[in-house]
Formats: C-alpha cells, structure tokens, sequence
C-alpha cells in the first residue's frame, strides 16, 4: 500500500488545508515547545493565527477523533488531527476558500479547487495546482505520493507557515477553508483557519 495523504498553501493565509491538510507526523509535545515556525528575511508582513479548527463534522465516509488547536510557549500555533478514511481513494479534491473581514467575512482573492490524485500523477498544473502541491510537498513531505490514498489513519500535527502568505495581501483579519473530498463530494475533512495579517514598516 502506498503511504498516505498531503497538505496546501501559498497564496494567502494559506490553506489543506490543505492540506486542506495531513501529516502522520506527530513530532513530541516537548520538541515543539522549543521549534519555531519557519522564517524567511524577505518577508515584510506578520501572521497571527488566532484559531484552528475542523468545521462541519462528523463527515460521512471519515471519522475524526481528534481536532485541536494547540499554542506554545515560543508562539508556534498548530492543529492536531486524527483521522480515519477507511475506504481506498483514488481521487481526493481539495478545496481552498479565503474571506476578508470587512464588517463580516466576505470571499477575497482565492477560490481554488483541484483533484490531488490527477495533478500528483502527472504534473501538469495550473498555477493555482503548482502552489498548492508546493505546500504540500513542504509542509507533508512524508504524504505527498500519488494515490491511492485513504485506509489509514491519518495523525498529524499541522503548522500554518508566515512564509506561506502572498506579500501583496493588504493587512486586514482573514479566514481560510480548506475541504477534502471525496469522487462523490462527500467532506473527509473540512478546517478554518482565523488569522490576521500586518504589513511592517508600512501602513496596510
């Protein structure tokens, strides 16, 4: 059996989700205190995550078990899943959605869906499609394979990266949906992302 399933994003906040999203990498409590998320010296924005959840469940052919913002000591803010897909998949679309608070969250910039399983089986990809498997590839090295995926239990410790945010989003408070799917649209796994971006050294 192949190994398992992926993660996205770049564009904004992004993400699944990614990757939306998985990663059945569990590193210890103990070592993440002390990691700090990925930085980049050309980066001229911050990122606060100010929360991390899965949406919409229970799903019909998945089952969750575990879904958990956790936040440490040195600022590192990341979301721990487990999840059962029992059955063998040979399509998995993923979704990604972001919104933009103006008085409420309305969709801003990205609306994206692509078929993961057709895109990592024969690499060629739409610009939105090279994005998303770039932070795939990045952020769950050890599930971006081709498929088959599912009849696993996926458990993963999920970090949104700063470095992740397109420089040219203006400061403002986002939220991000990443959705899973399966061939008959049935939602393996559905996230938000709350976060809020600011331009440093300039007025956003």
């Amino acid at each position: 059996m192949s190994p398992p399933l992926s993660k996205t994003l770049n564009v904004v906040l992004l993400c699944i989700f990614g990757h939306a999203v998985l990663h059945s990498f569990v590193p210890p409590t103990a070592a993440l205190a002390g990691r700090k998320s990925g930085t980049n010296n050309n980066v001229s924005h911050s990122l606060r995550i100010t929360m991390m959840q899965c949406i919409n469940a229970p799903y019909k052919e998945s089952q969750l078990h575990n879904c958990k913002m956790e936040q440490f000591p040195n600022g590192t803010v990341g979301l721990n899943i487990s999840l059962t897909i029992p059955k063998v998949l040979n399509y998995l679309g993923l979704v990604v959605k972001t919104y933009y608070k103006y008085t409420t969250y309305r969709p801003f910039m990205i609306d994206w869906s692509i078929d993961y399983c057709q895109t990592a089986r024969n690499r060629n990809m739409s610009p939105a499609s090279v994005v998303i498997m770039k932070i795939i590839q990045e952020s769950l090295p050890e599930y971006s394979y081709p498929c088959p995926q599912g009849n696993i239990t996926y458990d993963t410790f999920w970090m949104f990266e700063p470095r992740y945010v397109l420089q040219t989003l203006p400061s403002g408070n986002y939220r991000m949906d990443i959705f899973i799917k399966d061939a008959a649209d049935n939602t393996l796994i559905a996230l938000q992302i709350f976060g809020a971006i600011r331009k440093q050294g300039i007025i956003g």
